[in-house]
């Protein structure tokens, strides 16, 4: 592959936050180079797959074969610690995704849009001077490359080198990071209609365990816990425990696994020639640990910041931080108001979710909301009241 001296953007990382950021720079008549370390966009996978319909519109036409492949209405129930059913009076529209496919599919429009897309392209560094990011360095089939860039993206994960090697602190406090797992079982019996939910400290302490359904007798199991949980017991051992509880019988045909972050978006996303663009960026939604939106969002941001740039001809820190302050209003202040309300009630105990839960089956089914499981938190669990300041400050 020829690769050219110069583009105007490089983006790390074939996620949906790069292949978006890629896109809409490129639809925008920049130069695009997108780069994925992988052999194949798309994997791995390390999410439960599950988004909202309403999210997926915003970048896609409702006719869209992802929006009509997965597109469906789903009943919500939540479990109790104790084993008690609270069947919501709350249905959902969302999409059980493919991430295999999904991302796949991004990436090919990516490229549509006139995209220099390449896989297996191994990022080592990047090219650095008079404190502006000015290109990446990397690995293609064994030869080096040092391709210069008026901005780089940095979307390669949560475990983000790009955004270190630029000087952005990107290091995340270990209690905001969750240790995740699930599994694709089959051969199950879910209702293929419907996303159950599972708390309590000994299914998942400070998370929680999800089911959902992929399709005949298939579902993504999978749960998230703290940190500071998984030293005493892995989260791989408390699905084990649910899964042979609960799926005896089932197969286990994909196993997915890794890191989370459940904590606030960086304090700074964005310096010389550089933007940082989902989990590296830590944009995830703190107490659903849901990113794949909030990446798209901010890729898109991305790309309208970079067009301003290239226009002006300036990639400094001075003009790329309007991508930090659209970001903000767009989905960082929401993101923000998540993380308090996690910090405040992934501490509630066994018992009162236990008796929330008694109380709520003993109303009519139309009672059974979000809104009212929210009103009981509160009275039971007074000291939420006293928090809830912070989320308007």
């Amino acid at each position: 592959m020829i690769f050219d001296k110069q583009y105007d953007m490089i983006v790390v990382g074939a996620g949906p936050g790069g292949s978006v950021a890629a896109r809409e720079a490129a639809e925008k008549g920049l130069k695009v180079l997108l780069l994925e370390r992988d052999r194949e966009i798309g994997i791995p996978v390390r999410c439960g797959e599950a988004v909202g319909i309403s999210g997926l519109l915003e970048f896609f036409d409702k006719e869209h074969d992802i929006v009509q492949k997965y597109r469906k209405k789903y009943k919500i129930r939540f479990v109790a610690p104790n084993g008690q059913v609270l069947d919501l009076n709350h249905e959902s529209e969302a999409a059980v995704l493919d991430r295999k496919f999904f991302d796949a599919e991004l990436g090919r429009m990516a490229s549509l849009a006139g995209v220099t897309v390449v896989t297996m392209a191994n990022v080592t560094g990047l090219v650095i001077e008079d404190n502006f990011v000015r290109g990446v360095k990397f690995i293609y089939q064994g030869k080096k490359h040092e391709i210069l860039s008026k901005i780089v993206i940095a979307a390669d994960g949560v475990e983000s080198r790009v955004g270190r090697w630029s000087g952005i602190n990107t290091t995340p406090k270990f209690n905001d990071i969750e240790s995740c797992v699930q599994y694709t079982m089959s051969d199950i019996d879910v209702e293929e209609d419907r996303m159950d939910f599972y708390f309590g400290k000994e299914v998942a302490p400070t998370g929680y365990l999800w089911v959902f359904p992929k399709g005949e007798r298939t579902a993504n199991v999978g749960l998230g816990i703290n940190g500071e949980y998984s030293r005493k017991k892995k989260a791989v051992k408390y699905l084990d425990d649910f899964v042979d509880k609960n799926f005896p019988g089932g197969s286990i045909i994909n196993t997915t696994c890794g890191g989370v972050i459940c904590g606030e978006t960086l304090e700074k996303i964005s310096g010389n020639g550089i933007m940082l663009v989902g989990d590296a960026a830590h944009q995830t939604n703190a107490i659903t640990g849901g990113g794949i939106i909030n990446a798209m969002k901010a890729g898109k941001i991305s790309a309208a910041v970079a067009k301003v740039a290239i226009e002006k001809n300036d990639f400094s820190e001075n003009i790329l931080k309007q991508y930090d302050k659209k970001w903000h209003k767009k989905q960082g202040k929401a993101n923000h108001k998540f993380y308090i309300i996690k910090s405040i009630i992934e501490n509630i105990d066994n018992e009162i979710l236990n008796r929330i839960t008694e109380e709520l089956n003993s109303k009519p089914f139309k009672k059974r909301t979000l809104i009212k499981i929210f009103t009981k938190v509160l009275i039971k669990y007074p000291k939420l009241i006293l928090e809830l300041p912070k989320l308007f400050n």
